[in-house]
């Protein structure tokens, strides 16, 4: 049922998706000096869940939808959320979901769901690593050892929940919160025992580290098809500006066909906007978002009370409150 009605959407969507394009090559019909209809301001983070921004920018999906983009680069998915709740910035491309849902406690209904991360175990951005030799070969042997994790709460209490509910009795991981640029240097010099990777650290440290990873995506493991990672907008923005909204929204949808359709150039567009050696990004899984019309509500509720049970955030509210109208 999940899958026939996953499909079904995805028809949906691709009827949408050809009436976009077309509405968007006769906007670039008209002329290469199209002045642009609206401006927005858009926070992303300089990584690969940014990666439907770079696209846009890229392939001039923006410019074909007459906006023009005032790109801020935000560091952290804290920092997003406050921004794009307050209101002072428009669009936040791409963010975890805990923070935005943290912000939105005070500020309920301030900011909307447009997008969510599709994760699965074949395509998860992020794994364990080890250094090669290792006696650690899964994720039980990381009982009672050091492992880095990604600064926040979110990679901690994933690792902690996940192992206490497959090896349940056995001795915790010790987490480690570690600056990405700092991750693989640790492993490599035995500060820490394994390192839980995001991309693209994950596969630069098998590509030039030589490091080994011992399992798919934690966050797959924890929950099938994750919407942990997702794209927001200001909701007054958003309901003052129908159209600018509309227009992003299809910019953003062509750049989601893009990555689809053209994975290998995708990946070459990230090295360049994100700084990434190629021989990384060409190996690399890049963060999977959906449609704006391909949230998929039942699977976000399903998540939210994951991370209700976890305790990470503080109330449950319904998906379909916290997203955009078309989503499904």
């Amino acid at each position: 049922m999940k899958n026939h009605r996953r499909i079904t959407l995805l028809l949906v969507a691709f009827v949408v998706m050809l009436c976009l394009t077309a509405c968007a090559e006769q906007r670039q019909e008209q002329g290469n000096d199209i002045k642009p209809e609206f401006q927005i301001t858009v926070g992303y983070l300089p990584m690969v869940s940014s990666l439907t921004h770079f696209v846009a920018l890229d392939q001039g999906f923006y410019e074909a939808e007459g906006l023009q983009v005032e790109a801020l680069r935000i560091n952290t998915s804290n920092a997003l959320a406050e921004q794009v709740v307050l209101g002072d910035i428009d669009i936040a491309i791409e963010l975890a979901v805990v923070p935005l849902l943290d912000q939105l406690v005070n500020r309920p209904g301030n900011a909307l769901i447009f997008s969510s991360s599709i994760i699965t175990a074949e395509n998860g951005f992020d794994g364990m690593l080890v250094k090669p030799g290792s006696n650690i070969r899964s994720l039980e042997k990381l009982a009672g050892v050091k492992v880095g994790v990604f600064p926040g709460t979110t990679a901690e209490v994933t690792l902690q929940t996940l192992f206490q509910k497959i090896y349940p009795g056995r001795e915790l991981p010790v987490s480690l919160q570690i600056k990405p640029a700092d991750q693989l240097q640790a492993l490599a010099d035995g500060d820490i025992d394994a390192l839980f990777a995001y991309e693209p650290e994950l596969t630069e440290g098998i590509v030039k580290y030589g490091f080994e990873q011992i399992s798919t995506s934690l966050y797959a493991l924890q929950y099938d098809e994750s919407p942990i990672g997702v794209g927001a907008v200001n909701a007054a923005w958003a309901r003052n500006n129908p159209e600018a909204a509309k227009r992003f929204y299809a910019a953003i949808d062509r750049a989601v066909f893009f990555i689809r359709q053209r994975p290998l150039q995708a990946r070459k567009i990230l090295a360049e906007a994100a700084g990434i050696d190629e021989a990384v990004a060409t190996k690399m899984n890049i963060m999977p978002m959906s449609l704006t019309s391909e949230i998929y509500l039942d699977n976000l509720d399903g998540y939210l009370e994951i991370l209700f049970r976890m305790g990470e955030i503080i109330s449950k509210p319904a998906a379909q409150e916290l997203c955009i109208p078309q989503a499904k």
